[in-house]
């Protein structure tokens, strides 16, 4: 899924909100893979923009950034319906959504 980018002037609005430092971004990016890696009931994840995401979902703090990935792909492993099919209107999914 390609993600819309925005102008250069929010660009530099949303790097200050979430405490981005274009020249860190790279080695954060690595970090958050390095862990993964060790990680071994997370999935390979090689996907330096869907991490820089998660990053910048987190605003940059890297345990925060962790837990979150944990969480994602926990829950995914753990609900595969929720994530694979969405129609809303489909029974079991409703009732998930309903007891949420």
């Amino acid at each position: 899924m390609t993600l819309r980018q925005p102008n250069p002037e929010m660009q530099a609005f949303i790097r200050k909100k979430l405490n981005e430092n274009v020249n860190t971004t790279q080695e954060n990016v690595q970090h958050i893979k390095d862990w993964l890696a060790k990680q071994p009931h997370l999935p390979n994840f090689d996907d330096d923009q869907r991490i820089t995401t998660f990053l910048r979902g987190c605003k940059f703090s890297l345990e925060k950034t962790k837990r979150k990935l944990d969480m994602f792909f926990t829950m995914r492993a753990a609900v595969p319906d929720f994530f694979n099919d969405r129609d809303v209107a489909r029974p079991a999914l409703k009732d998930i959504l309903d007891f949420m």
